[in-house]
């Protein structure tokens, strides 16, 4: 091989290694980098995450340790199968999660991860209504499983489009939340957001379901957790618009 071959095929691979690292983007201030197989695209002043057909997964990752990450969405109606959330991790390891996952056309489950090497026995889960509580329980993990991660927990199922997700960093540990957002429709009885049914002990047979814009998940933790990366991820929706972006 003559060295001008050499180094044409040199710069082919490094050429390769850039497109599989894209730059970070800045949007509304905040700088946010693609994840897993997300492509990123501002249009019309909102951020498009794309590329998450069928088990195709991904998302954005927000840049710094932030004690609070905000995200506004648009309505999301997600598929059977798909899933939309956050994550907390501290390199590979997750320090909370929260998706909504689709388990039947309309409806969905709510799905929390707190590992085992946080301490974290227990958590717990609160609908807000307005601001106003309108149920809370503390429900207790799932033991652990390999890598030292839990069984996801439920934290109840219910219908409605998700609209934003937040992360709060207080007292040492990690707040995660799902929200219906601002534009959240108008349901039967006057409900706006999401109609949700407790898990597990709570949700008995027959209960009335609970009318909620918030759904929070708090750990319940005995030591300070370490700060750690934020980020944004779905699989299986297509694409999801993000109308706005705050981080602290």
């Amino acid at each position: 091989m003559s060295r001008l071959s050499g180094l044409l095929l040199a710069a082919l691979v490094l050429a390769a290694c850039d497109t599989d690292t894209p730059d970070p983007v800045a949007f509304q201030g905040v700088d946010i980098a693609a994840e897993g197989e997300a492509t990123l695209a501002l249009e019309g002043g909102a951020l498009v995450v794309s590329g998450l057909d069928g088990s195709r997964e991904g998302g954005f990752q927000v840049d710094g340790l932030p004690d609070r990450v905000d995200v506004e969405i648009d309505p999301l109606p997600i598929p059977v199968g798909g899933r939309f959330g956050v994550e907390v991790r501290d390199g590979d390891a997750v320090l909370a999660s929260l998706y909504n996952e689709a388990t039947a056309a309309g409806r969905f489950d709510v799905r929390f991860d707190f590992p085992d090497a946080l301490g974290a026995t227990a958590a717990i889960v609160r609908y807000r209504l307005n601001g106003e509580v309108r149920f809370e329980g503390q429900v207790d993990l799932v033991p652990g499983r390999t890598s030292g991660r839990r069984q996801p927990t439920s934290g109840g199922s219910g219908e409605g489009d998700t609209g934003s997700t937040h992360v709060i960093r207080e007292r040492g540990r990690y707040v995660v939340v799902s929200d219906s957002g601002e534009d959240a429709p108008r349901r039967a009885g006057g409900c706006t957001g999401f109609l949700m049914t407790p898990p597990p002990p709570f949700g008995e047979a027959g209960q009335a379901a609970i009318c909620a814009d918030w759904i929070e998940i708090e750990p319940v933790l005995t030591a300070t957790v370490r700060q750690g990366t934020v980020s944004v991820l779905a699989r299986g929706v297509g694409s999801f618009t993000v109308r706005s972006l705050e981080a602290q």
